[in-house]
Order: C-alpha cells, then structure tokens, then sequence
C-alpha cells in the first residue's frame, strides 16, 4: 500500500543581497528624520516658558488622550472613575476605585503610545489621514472647552 504523494520541498526564497532586513529603505529614513525633529520641536515648545502657551490645545490634546487611556482600562478591569483632571501646565490625574491597578497605571502610556503611532502610520493612506485629521481637529477642540477657565 503506497503512501500519500509528497510534494517536491519548496525551495526559500534567497535574500536579495541589495536589500536588508534590517536597514530601513531610503523612505523610512526620511519618516525617521520627520519623527526625530518633530519630537524635538515638541519637546523645546513644550518647555520654553513662552512659547508653550500656544501649544496648550496640543498639550491638553495629548494630556486628555493619556488619562482616557486610563479611563479606558479601568472600566474594562472593573474599576470606578472617582476623579479626572487635566491641567496645561501640570499634567492630568485620574483617580480610580477597583480595577487592576498595573494594567490601569501601564495603559496611560502604553495607549499614548500605539495612538501616537496610529497618527504616523496615517500619514501613509490619505484616507486615513483625513480621518485621522477629523480626530486631531475634534481632539484639540474638547479639551479646550472643558478647561477654558484654566488658560
């Protein structure tokens, strides 16, 4: 009695020796470049004492993201919302009751993180930057409405 047929193996595709796997192609450079300077103009206006006052719906934009991320966990872990405050200048707290607190004091940056990544693979599909943009818009305009006696 025969056996199943077996198929020739397939042979694997050999590594094109222009091409690395690790180095990013002269595309990803330039995004690279964008991401390094833009991190570093936020950081110069985000703490030149004049200056950051105009980016404040910017701050206040990623200040409010970072504590929904918190918000966000605790409620899916169980936990109650007592107390949310965003601030400008100091930053935002959110103050829980339950839930698991290494998931909910991880989320805040975890979150900020992969939302932040989100915008700059955006930037990628012109659709999703314009929902992206429709998101940016609508964020920079809540927070400004909610801590309008604050400014």
């Amino acid at each position: 009695m025969a056996g199943p047929p077996i198929a020739a193996p397939i042979p694997s595709p050999s590594p094109s020796p222009s091409v690395s796997p690790v180095l990013p192609d002269s595309e990803q450079v330039v995004v690279i470049y964008v991401i390094l300077a833009m991190a570093v103009i936020i950081f110069g206006f985000w703490n030149v004492p004049v200056v950051r006052n105009l980016i404040n719906p910017l701050k206040l934009f990623t200040i409010a993201l970072h504590e929904f991320c918190h918000i966000f966990a605790a409620v899916i872990s169980g936990g109650r919302i007592l107390r949310i405050t965003i601030d400008p200048h100091i930053g935002g707290a959110t103050i829980v009751e339950g839930g698991r607190p290494t998931f909910i004091l991880a989320s805040g940056y975890l979150g900020s993180t992969l939302l932040g990544g989100l915008f700059v693979l955006a930037g990628y599909s012109s659709l999703v930057a314009k929902v992206m943009s429709f998101v940016l818009g609508i964020g920079l305009i809540m927070p400004l409405a909610l801590v309008r006696d604050k400014l």
